[in-house]
């Protein structure tokens, strides 16, 4: 007998396997949800299921979307065969032209206008990237997949274009979804894997307008306490995205000057699952520990700030690892998401 093959293991300590069998659960959990419309009549109020024919578990829209995503990226893995079929299967079924049919009206329509504005947008458009990576590279049904996806992710990307080349007056550096710095680096990543330089110039674009003259930022102090994403860092690792080594260089001086306060240490607070605002600080060690590589790779070799931000990366893994991700619905319907990501940042 040919001895099964060993589970793959994300940097962070996670196993593949078992987050794949989280986010195979989470889409197709309809309840608890938290709906995103905005309702226009009566007749608008319906389940999640008739609302968004393929995005209706998960808990809220956007997570849906980005476990889609995480399916997408986990079949690279060596998943064992039956994970690899019940995956495939469900991006078979969510990805039907008939379920995106059902989405696209949802989104084309009165309610879906600006909810999941840009995160839940930017996912789905790098979803889509996404797709277009493994039908370049031979996936089985993935063709279809994208295909399918496409009116979606042009709409939405449009939208996108249009909100941060002229809509948005001012960036915006909350800790959470609307955060600004976070949605681009979603969809300039997207042009770059999905061959899009339309969208890649748009994202790099309106990066420099928000972000490119920025002078000092804030690296101390504790984090808002929902926050999932640390503003400055997140817009840091954005530039480096952007930028060639030596003009980041000199962005960075900029935003960190020497002398300036900073911390990379992971925060410190009291874990609970039931809490949706603890869970998001969890959340938080994850995209600052892909930040913190993210900067410091983009740094000269041998920089003394990066030595110290490659320390913080550390520091976050180790608390990182300590992360229960299945535990819970209110964490197994994003965190491994968030877990495969930073994977994905630290592979470079």
């Amino acid at each position: 007998m040919t001895p099964a093959a060993p589970e793959v293991v994300l940097a962070s300590g996670h196993g593949v396997a078992e987050l794949v069998r989280a986010i195979l659960a989470a889409v197709d959990q309809e309840y608890p949800h938290r709906l995103a419309q905005e309702l226009t009549c009566d007749a608008d109020l319906a389940p999640p299921r008739v609302l968004n024919p393929s995005f209706y578990g998960s808990y809220d829209w956007h997570s849906a979307v980005h476990c889609h995503w995480s399916l997408l990226r986990c079949l690279d893995s060596g998943l064992p065969s039956d994970l690899r079929r019940q995956a495939v299967a469900v991006l078979d079924r969510h990805l039907a032209p008939e379920a995106l049919a059902g989405e696209l009206s949802f989104w084309d329509g009165p309610g879906g206008r600006h909810v999941e504005r840009p995160y839940g947008w930017a996912w789905l458009v790098a979803l889509h990237a996404e797709c277009l990576r493994h039908r370049d590279g031979g996936t089985a049904g993935a063709s279809g997949w994208a295909e399918a996806l496409r009116p979606l992710a042009e709409l939405l990307g449009s939208r996108l274009e249009s909100y941060f080349g002229a809509e948005l007056a001012f960036p915006i550096r909350s800790g959470t979804h609307a955060n600004s710095a976070y949605s681009l680096r979603l969809l300039h990543r997207a042009g770059v894997i999905g061959k899009n330089p339309t969208l890649r110039r748009a994202a790099a674009t309106a990066a420099e307008r928000a972000f490119g003259t920025d002078g000092a930022l804030p690296f101390h102090g504790a984090p808002s306490g929902d926050a999932f994403v640390d503003p400055s860092l997140t817009e840091a690792a954005l530039i480096a995205d952007l930028y060639e080594p030596d003009r980041f260089a000199g962005w960075f001086a900029r935003a960190c000057p020497p002398g300036a306060q900073r911390d990379w240490s992971p925060p410190g607070f009291e874990r609970s699952g039931e809490d949706p605002g603890r869970v998001h600080l969890e959340g938080l060690l994850i995209t600052r520990a892909g930040c913190l590589h993210r900067v410091a790779s983009a740094l000269p070799a041998g920089d003394p700030l990066a030595e110290d931000l490659r320390r913080g990366v550390e520091d976050h893994l180790a608390a990182i690892r300590t992360i229960e991700p299945t535990d819970g619905f209110g964490r197994s319907h994003w965190l491994p998401t968030f877990l495969g990501d930073l994977d994905r940042e630290l592979a470079g």
